[in-house]
C-alpha cells in the first residue's frame, strides 16, 4: 500500500475510535435541537420536491394509459351488435359462406 492509503486507513479506523459519550473522533457532538430542526425542514422539503416531481410523472402516465384504454373501445351500438351476434352464433362462431357473401354486398353497397 502506498503511504495514502495508509493514512485512509489508518483515518477510516480512527472513526470508529470515538469516546460513548455521544461525541465522534473529529470533535462534532449531537445536533442541536436548531439543528435538528433545519435537518427535518430540509428532509421535509426534499421529500416535496421528489413527490411533486413523482407525481407529475405519474399523472402523465395515468393519462397515457387512459388514453389507450379508451382508444381500444367500440361504441356501445356496436357492442351490443357484437354481443347479440356471439350470443346467436355460440355455438358455432363463424360466418357462412352465405351470411359472407351477404355482409360483403352490403359494404359494397354502403
Amino acid at each position: 500500500m502506498s503511504d495514502d492509503e495508509d493514512e485512509q486507513v489508518e483515518s477510516d479506523a480512527n472513526l470508529f475510535d470515538g469516546s460513548l459519550d455521544g461525541h465522534d473522533s473529529m470533535g462534532f457532538g449531537l445536533p442541536t435541537e436548531s439543528e435538528r430542526s433545519l435537518m427535518e425542514r430540509v428532509r421535509q422539503e426534499l421529500k416535496h420536491e421528489l413527490k411533486q416531481g413523482y407525481k407529475e410523472k405519474l399523472v402523465d402516465i395515468r393519462e397515457e394509459i387512459l388514453r389507450k384504454r379508451r382508444a381500444g373501445k367500440l361504441p356501445g351500438d356496436t357492442t351490443s351488435v357484437l354481443k347479440a351476434w356471439w350470443q346467436s352464433h355460440s355455438k358455432w362462431p363463424y360466418p357462412t359462406r352465405k351470411t359472407r357473401l351477404s355482409w360483403y354486398k352490403r359494404q359494397a353497397f354502403s
